[in-house]
């Protein structure tokens, strides 16, 4: 083989190469910013700085110009996005490590394509069963009674297990989520008689909170204000539709439950505080499995759930308002999950969101879908109050939300705004 053709060969196997970064971790969970910054510091390493990049909520276009011609490569994104922390974990040792490849791209796309068709870190079985720890704990958080624990954990094992086996099959994200939403509530609806629990529809909504899309939010949401707009107001719009189907879907066992509308109960301040704080470790943790954490990164997640949750509980406790202290929360987490982020190279957004996830104001979600039901069900002239009740909890639920997005994005915007995320 010719000279000439040995760099031919090479020029062609770098687009590839450049082609399949992007595809690994975009795929894996990664922000479009993530995509383009460790694309171009790859090509930058190798010698290649006429590298284009466009990434869409579907397709991927790179182009390569070399002297004479320019590689052009599509990649059409089929398959639903998950979050898999261990990829990018290994994705991201890869670039750091470049400069012991010397340029051998072979060896590079090798390591790169062994990662992708590396199995999870955890054995299905281990998944959904912290899984349903997760939720149970995020039920605590939320003041479900311990009959309503075994519930939680057995429906969202249900569920959950349902999703694994029969998702690909499906081959839809927003079917596959309506299937999963309906049995683990339908799970809840049926087991709830026989627990004799007296938090039944916060046991219901606990046991598909891993359905909410959180990652995909945040990326939406750091995609729009790094001028993404368009990758990141289709997965907003995706994230809302998810959100959409969960809660239709839950309105068919919510209706087979007796409806109350419960007060949140008040308790110890010195008991509440750290429990609360350590569900949310314990929560998160669970989480951080479900997205293939390496086992090195689950006390990193659990630190930063526990330090949100303290500061949120401190904060109300003290007088401070529930949506600042929410925001102040989760952007000590943030902080907290950089320094773990850098060190043990992991996306600091994705540490943050497994941190915020027990955060998410499950009880007012609770309270404002249930008061709509009994508004939808109910004959009596009270109908105004309850209907006044619902949207309140409804808005504080929503804005509490925007607060906990707000506490993730604006320190990694602040942080991170000078650097290359690789």
């Amino acid at each position: 083989m010719s000279p000439d053709t040995d760099g031919e060969e090479e020029e062609y196997l770098s687009a590839d190469l450049y082609l399949d970064l992007a595809v690994t971790l975009y795929e894996a969970g990664a922000t479009v910013q993530r995509v383009g910054d460790s694309v171009r510091w790859l090509a930058g390493s190798l010698g290649d700085e006429n590298v284009h990049l466009a990434v869409g909520y579907e397709v991927i276009e790179l182009s390569v110009h070399h002297r004479d011609h320019t590689e052009s490569r599509l990649y059409v994104l089929r398959d639903p996005v998950r979050v898999n922390l261990s990829v990018l974990h290994q994705v991201s040792g890869i670039l750091h490590r470049i400069p012991s490849y010397q340029g051998n791209i072979a060896a590079i796309r090798e390591d790169l394509i062994g990662i992708r068709t590396r199995p999870i870190i955890y054995p299905v079985w281990v998944i959904i069963a912290c899984t349903g720890i997760a939720c149970a704990a995020f039920g605590w958080i939320n003041h479900a009674d311990l009959p309503a624990l075994w519930v939680i954990w057995v429906s969202a094992v249900c569920g959950l297990s349902i999703r694994v086996r029969f998702g690909k099959d499906l081959n839809n994200l927003y079917l596959t989520t309506l299937m999963t939403a309906l049995s683990g509530g339908l799970c809840a609806a049926l087991l709830t008689p026989f627990s004799h629990t007296q938090t039944p529809q916060v046991a219901l909504i606990s046991s598909v909170l891993f359905l909410i899309p959180g990652a995909m939010l945040i990326n939406g949401g750091l995609d729009i204000i790094r001028d993404h707009t368009s990758c990141g107001i289709a997965r907003l719009t995706s994230v809302f539709t998810q959100i959409s189907i969960i809660s239709g879907a839950l309105l068919i066992p919510l209706g087979m439950m007796t409806i109350t509308l419960q007060p949140q109960p008040a308790g110890d301040i010195m008991i509440l505080i750290p429990t609360m704080s350590l569900a949310a470790g314990i929560a998160a943790c669970g989480f951080g499995v479900l997205f293939n954490t390496p086992v090195s990164v689950l006390a990193g997640c659990f630190i930063c759930s526990f330090a949100a949750r303290l500061v949120r509980e401190t904060g109300i406790y003290a007088g401070a308002d529930p949506f600042f202290s929410r925001f102040l929360g989760m952007c000590i987490a943030t902080v907290i999950a950089a320094g773990i982020g850098r060190y043990a190279h992991v996306p600091e957004v994705l540490l943050s969101v497994i941190a915020g996830i027990p955060m998410v104001p499950g009880l007012a979600m609770i309270q404002g879908l249930q008061g709509l039901f009994t508004l939808a069900h109910s004959s009596t002239m009270q109908q105004e109050q309850v209907l006044m009740y619902a949207v309140q909890q409804i808005l504080f639920a929503g804005v509490a939300v925007l607060a906990l997005v707000g506490g993730i994005i604006f320190p990694i915007i602040m942080i991170a705004r000078k650097n290359m995320r690789i």
